[in-house]
C-alpha cells in the first residue's frame, strides 16, 4: 500500500489580520518631513515583525491639521477599510488620528461596526476591546482640548499685534504690493498700472463684468498670469488696501476649523496711511460710493409688483417709445431676472428672426423724463462693451439716412 503524505496548509496564513499604519505630521517642516519618513519606517517594521500580521500599507498625511476630516491619506485609508482591505489601524496616538472628539469616535464607531479596529500605540488603546470606546472618548477629549488650548494662544498672539497695528499676514501677497527684505511694503509698478486702470475704468462707470471683458480682451492677466474673472475685479475694487489703508482679522477660523468672512463676530482693527496708496483715498472713496449705487439700483431694478399689471395696462411712456430697428411700438415687459424694460413688439410678438430689437431698461427710459412725442429709441456700445441709449424724435429719426426700414 502506498500512502501519501498531505500537507497542512499554512491556515494561519489566511488568517493574518489586514494591517495598515497611519501617520501624520501637521507642517510641512523639515524637521516634520524627516518625523513623517521616521513615523513611516517605524510602523513599517513595527507590522511585520507580528506573524499574526499582515502589512496592508501606510497611509499619511502632511501639512494637513487633525481638526479636518479632509485629509487625503485619511480618507484613501477609510476606503480601503470600507472596502474590506484593512483589519487593524494602527496609530500612534488618538492626536495623531484625528484633533476633535466628533472626528476620533464618528469614524472609530464606523469602522468597529465594520469589524476593522484602530491599535493607539501610546495610550495602548484597542478599539475592538470592550472599555475601548470609553478610554478614547476621554483621550480624545483631551487631546481637542489641548490643540485648542494652542490654538487660543496663538489667537491671542495675533489679536496682540493686530491691536498694535502690527500686520499678521498677506499684504505683501497682494497684487500690485510686495515686502522688501525688512519687511517692507513696496509697490510693483507693473501690476499697479493694472489697479489704477481698474479702479480709472469703475470711476467711468463700468459694470464689473465689463472691467474683466476689458482687461481679457487686452491681454492684460491677473497675479496669477491667467484671464480676470469677476471676483478678482470685485477684490481689487473693493480692498481699502489700494488707497494705502489696512483691515485687520478679515476672516476667522470656527471651533471645527472653518475659515469664515468676519462680519462683526469678531473685533477687526482698521489702520489708516498703513502704506504707499496705489490709487488716492478720494477715487477710492467715489467708487465705493459708485458700486454702492449700482448695487441699490439692481436691487429697486428686481423689485417686481406684487400684483403685476396685465397686458392691457398702461404707462405713461406706452405708445411713445419705438424700435429703431423696424418701428414697432415698445411694449412695457418683465424679463425673466425679474427686471423692468421696454421692449420691441415684433422681437416679443413674431420673433428676434424678424427684429433683433431693442431692451431699453425702463430705469434710462424714467431719466429722460417727460416724453411728450413719439422717439425712436437707438442703442450703441462703446469701446468698453457698456450698452447707451438715446432718443430721437421719431420723424426726424425715419427723415434720417440712418434708419433701416422704409416708410410707407
Amino acid at each position: 500500500m502506498r500512502v501519501k503524505v498531505i500537507k497542512p496548509q499554512k491556515a494561519l496564513e489566511l488568517n493574518k489580520k489586514k494591517v495598515c499604519g497611519y501617520v501624520r505630521v501637521s507642517t510641512d517642516s523639515l524637521e516634520q518631513e524627516d518625523s513623517l519618513d521616521n513615523q513611516t519606517v517605524y510602523f513599517r517594521d513595527f507590522i511585520q515583525s507580528n506573524p499574526d500580521w499582515e502589512f496592508a500599507g501606510i497611509y499619511s498625511d502632511q501639512g494637513i491639521s487633525g481638526f479636518k476630516e479632509e485629509r487625503p491619506g485619511f480618507q484613501r485609508m477609510i476606503a480601503d477599510a470600507r472596502a474590506g482591505k484593512i483589519d487593524l489601524i494602527v496609530v500612534k496616538s488618538v492626536s495623531r488620528f484625528a484633533r476633535n472628539t466628533e472626528t476620533v469616535l464618528k469614524f472609530s464607531r464606523e469602522l468597529k461596526s465594520m469589524g476593522v479596529g484602530i491599535f493607539f500605540q501610546l495610550q495602548n488603546i484597542n478599539t475592538l476591546s470592550g472599555a475601548g470606546e470609553l478610554m478614547l472618548t476621554i483621550l480624545a477629549a483631551f487631546a481637542q482640548a489641548e490643540s485648542e488650548g494652542a490654538s487660543d494662544n496663538a489667537r491671542l498672539t495675533y489679536r496682540r499685534k493686530f491691536a498694535a497695528g502690527i500686520p499678521a499676514s498677506g499684504l505683501e501677497r497682494t497684487f500690485g504690493f510686495t515686502a522688501d527684505d525688512d519687511g517692507v511694503i513696496r509697490i510693483v509698478e507693473s501690476e499697479a498700472e493694472t489697479v489704477r486702470l481698474i479702479f480709472s475704468l469703475a470711476h467711468k462707470g463700468l459694470w464689473t463684468g465689463k472691467i474683466k471683458a476689458y482687461l481679457n480682451k487686452n491681454g492684460i492677466t491677473n497675479c496669477t498670469g491667467k484671464t480676470w474673472n469677476d471676483t478678482g475685479v470685485s477684490r481689487i475694487l473693493h480692498n481699502p488696501a489700494y488707497k494705502g489703508d489696512l483691515v485687520l482679522q478679515k476672516t476667522y477660523l470656527d471651533s471645527k476649523r472653518v475659515r469664515h468672512k468676519n462680519e462683526g463676530q469678531m473685533d477687526q482693527w482698521y489702520i489708516t496711511d498703513n502704506h504707499p496708496a496705489i490709487v488716492s483715498p478720494e477715487i477710492w472713496d467715489e467708487v465705493q460710493e459708485i458700486l454702492q449705487s449700482r448695487s441699490e439700483h439692481l436691487l429697486r431694478e428686481k423689485k417686481k409688483p406684487a400684483v403685476p399689471h396685465n397686458s392691457h395696462s398702461t404707462y405713461p411712456l406706452s405708445g411713445k417709445l419705438f424700435c429703431p430697428l423696424c418701428g414697432g411700438k415698445l411694449l412695457h415687459k418683465w424679463s425673466k431676472d425679474e427686471r423692468e424694460y421696454w421692449a420691441c413688439k415684433t422681437n416679443i410678438k413674431v420673433g428676434a428672426s424678424t427684429c433683433k430689437g431693442v431692451w431699453l431698461p425702463a430705469s434710462v427710459a424714467n431719466s429722460w423724463g417727460e416724453i411728450t412725442e413719439p422717439t425712436t429709441v437707438v442703442c450703441y456700445t462703446d469701446e468698453y462693451g457698456m450698452k447707451h441709449f438715446t432718443g430721437y424724435p421719431k420723424e426726424e429719426y425715419e427723415a434720417s439716412p440712418d434708419c433701416p426700414y422704409s416708410i410707407l
